[in-house]
């Protein structure tokens, strides 16, 4: 009984300790499991720019920085050196080295502490990889690991992936990360010394710290591990002592940090605001060198802003074949001066005139020539948002004045003009298409006629883009800031020959010579396109240029929004324009825009637009698209008479120049040249002969035109197919009493579209009285509603409500 019982017993005992060694293995084989997915380190954001300089490197997940090496193979000499330093039977061993375990057990005994250790480096990535407290039974469990990645993972990839994951000291993970900070270039280009150098962190990355200041120990443990790398056959005997003589030279300033600053910082914060890029590293459009070049030529000109009320400055340059960003600066310096931290390049600013020839672009499109004449003539507008009275940049109206005129010197009437002919929804539409509408939300009536002269607020990079569209023949691309970014989506916004004639103008001296002939900054050695744009009450200052190939923008103001001191884009922002344009092209020349098909080159009236008659003295050649060109000859100009013969429609803008003795050779078209006999007062109903005003019976308004001929009250006459439209008041001025003022005197006065001896004013259904050119009559008005109508000889005209309170 007692020996069956002690059989019993030992046979409880065996099956309890299997039980316990199968439990021990299950447990060992759960806690030694390798995911070979997780041995590959996530890296941090790493921004380069186009030729691999790195721009930005960000922290990984857990604060450390790291850049992977890149795909293909090792570099030789690092993985010889890590090889040499740390596992010299790396190729033979399954992950655990049992020679190097039974010499490291045998020299602790005998100096009777730990002086060498026997970690492989399969056994260093699975420490890496999965981190715990260094124990002995934390070292069975890595040894299991290193056995499991080794049957995962071939030898080669465990190399690698040991070599993104090994400290490197001062935060930087991975040798990649250590040549580029410590050596600034690739892992794949150091020195056989150098190699050693990160070879060497790998003992004790903290102690042997290359910005350390004792490099003592780090050149010692550097030439220890050349001499192992010549033991080995990497190295003959000539190269290890070459490689022990080598300095130290490291990267950065001194060599006191590592080489990682953080360059083009607001391009760099844009990119990394994509999110549609999955963190690594990103190869970006960025010239470095130019982006420098750009931040330097803007920092220069600080004190000639500050002077002029302006304390910040944003530039871009693109390559049109993108278009690519090349440089970004986004203040004059990043920082927290003057809100340099705010991207000037992505704000939305209002741009004033720079956008204006997408207008002209348009109406290319729609029929209009670079010969067309526009009215740059003070006029006002009723808007849904209330009257609108635009004026020109000198406060001077030019009367009649070339459509390339226009555009070159960017008048402001003569630009609301054309747009009121064109169409603000036709417009509105063209603008979105370049990506220049950002509140969608908003239809063209709010922005009015303000939308040539600056009301949506765009950014410089999306005005940098919509000239691009100019110089790539009227096709818009989205802007690429990533090389390997795919091209967006092309749109055809302009007709090519469009395009080549708004850069012709654009590129023309002589076309903008009356508003910036003696601007040396707005007249560059260069032939650029050159547009400059204001914003109300200068608060915003720009500058756009291209050729073919490069688009350069500028833009100066202030971040809080304060305006300058009257500053605009020609006297502070084409000055920096010139001087990033001469960096640019300080290699060659821009070329010139080259002419497409379809353009013609005809002789027209200088003055007129229209093809030449034999009273014309000034003729110039100008550009057409295909089958716009004019047919019908001169109209200003007789033979053998000196004058230039207007349409009524500049009676007024004439009647003004002469009154200031300017009215030079300009008369109205048949009338008589002395124009004092034209500009006669007007005949008040009921007034003695000569009089201007005065009281008595007027002729009453007849009923039966109200409605025939007469444009009906609050409406909006169509002016291009009007014979007379009353330009002042307009429908629903009001208009207030002075302190006891029974009445208020009004001007009233009207355009008229075709040649008119005289026009009749009725006030409230009576004739107020008769008048000549420039057909302006002055009546006063008591409080109340009143009705005005303006008609010609043929009982046809307009009329508007106004009301006096």
């Amino acid at each position: 009984m007692r020996f069956t019982g002690y059989i019993s017993c030992r046979a409880l005992a065996v099956a309890a300790l299997a039980v316990l060694f199968i439990a021990g293995v299950f447990h060992l084989e759960r806690l030694t499991r390798v995911d070979p997915v997780a041995l590959d380190p996530h890296a941090g954001p790493l921004v380069l720019d186009r030729q691999g300089g790195i721009l930005f490197l960000g922290p990984a997940a857990g604060g450390s920085r790291v850049v992977k090496l890149p795909s293909g193979p090792l570099p030789a000499l690092v993985a010889a050196a890590f090889v040499a330093a740390e596992d010299q039977r790396f190729w033979e061993h399954p992950g655990v080295d049992l020679l190097a375990v039974v010499r490291a057990a045998l020299s602790n005994l005998r100096e009777g502490r730990i002086v060498s250790g026997a970690s492989t480096i399969t056994q260093q990535l699975a420490r890496l990889t999965y981190p715990g407290p260094r124990t002995w039974s934390r070292k069975v469990v890595e040894m299991g690991r290193s056995l499991r990645i080794e049957a995962a993972v071939g030898k080669e990839e465990i190399l690698r992936r040991y070599l993104d994951r090994v400290p490197q000291g001062n935060n930087l993970t991975g040798v990649e990360t250590a040549a580029l900070a410590y050596f600034g270039k690739a892992a794949a280009h150091l020195t056989p010394a150098e190699a050693a150098v990160l070879a060497s962190l790998a003992k004790a990355p903290g102690r042997l710290n290359p910005l350390g200041r004792n490099q003592a120990r780090l050149l010692t443990r550097r030439d220890w591990v050349l001499g192992r790398m010549a033991a080995l056959g990497f190295l003959n005997q000539q190269e290890m002592q070459t490689a022990r003589i080598e300095p130290l030279i490291l990267a950065g300033v001194a060599g006191k940090r590592a080489g990682f600053p953080f360059r083009a910082q607001h391009f760099v914060n844009l990119v990394l605001a994509d999110k549609s890029k999955e963190t690594g590293a990103v190869r970006t459009t960025l010239n470095l060198s130019l982006q420098r070049r750009v931040e330097q030529i803007l920092l220069s000109h600080a004190g000639r802003l500050r002077a002029g009320g302006a304390r910040q400055a944003a530039a871009v340059i693109l390559d049109n074949r993108g278009p690519e960003v090349l440089a970004l600066a986004g203040s004059l310096q990043y920082g927290p001066r003057d809100r340099g931290f705010n991207n000037g390049a992505a704000a939305w600013r209002s741009p004033g005139s720079a956008l204006k020839p997408f207008l002209y672009a348009l109406a290319l499109d729609q029929g209009f020539t670079p010969a067309s004449l526009l009215e740059d003539v003070e006029r006002r507008y009723r808007l849904p948002g209330g009257e609108f009275h635009p004026a020109n940049f000198d406060r001077v109206a030019h009367g009649p004045v070339s459509f390339r005129e226009a555009l070159g010197n960017s008048l402001n009437l003569s630009a609301v003009r054309l747009l009121h002919l064109v169409g603000q929804e036709q417009y509105y539409e063209t603008l979105k298409r370049l990506g220049l509408i950002n509140r969608t939300e908003h239809g063209p009536d709010y922005y009015g006629l303000g939308l040539v002269v600056g009301n949506p607020e765009v950014s410089l990079l999306q005005m940098a883009a919509a000239y691009a569209c100019l110089a790539n023949g009227g096709v818009y691309r989205p802007l690429r800031l990533r090389l390997d970014q795919p091209p967006g989506e092309e749109v055809t916004v302009f007709s090519e020959q469009a395009a080549f004639i708004v850069s012709d103008i654009l590129a023309d001296s002589l076309a903008r010579s009356r508003a910036f002939g003696g601007s040396q900054a707005m007249n560059p050695p260069f032939h650029l396109a050159l547009k400059t744009g204001t914003s109300t009450r200068y608060r915003d200052c720009w500058v756009v240029a291209y050729s073919p190939h490069y688009t350069l923008a500028v833009w100066v103001g202030n971040f809080d929004g304060r305006p300058t001191a009257q500053q605009s884009g020609a006297t502070v922002a084409a000055p920096i324009l010139g001087e990033l344009a001469a960096a640019l092209f300080a290699a060659a020349p821009p070329e010139a825009f080259p002419s497409p098909e379809g353009v013609s080159r005809v002789q027209v009236c200088s003055f007129s637009g229209q093809r030449p008659g034999p009273g014309c003295a000034h003729l110039v050649e100008e550009l057409f698209i295909a089958g716009t060109e004019p047919i019908r000859k001169c109209s200003f100009h007789q033979e053998r008479a000196p004058w230039h013969r207007l349409d009524t429609v500049y009676a007024g803008w004439l009647y003004q120049r002469h009154e200031k003795g300017a009215e030079g050779r300009y008369r109205l078209a048949g009338f008589n040249p002395d124009l004092n006999r034209v500009f006669r007062p007007g005949i008040v109903a009921g007034a003695p002969p000569g009089s201007a005003r005065g009281p008595g019976a007027r002729a009453l308004l007849p009923s039966p035109l109200i409605g025939e001929g007469v444009i009906s009250p609050g409406s909006s006459a169509p002016e291009a197919g009007s014979r007379i439209s009353i330009v002042y008041p307009l429908a629903g001025d009001r208009f207030l009493l002075a302190p006891q003022a029974e009445e208020v005197e009004v001007t009233l006065k009207a355009l008229c579209r075709v040649r008119m001896e005289q026009v009749s004013w009725f006030v409230d259904g009576r004739e107020a009285g008769t008048v000549g050119p420039p057909y302006h009559l002055t009546v006063p008005l008591p409080r109340g509603r009143h009705t005005l109508t303006a008609l010609g000889p043929d009982g046809l005209g307009d009329t508007v409500e106004v009301s006096v309170q």
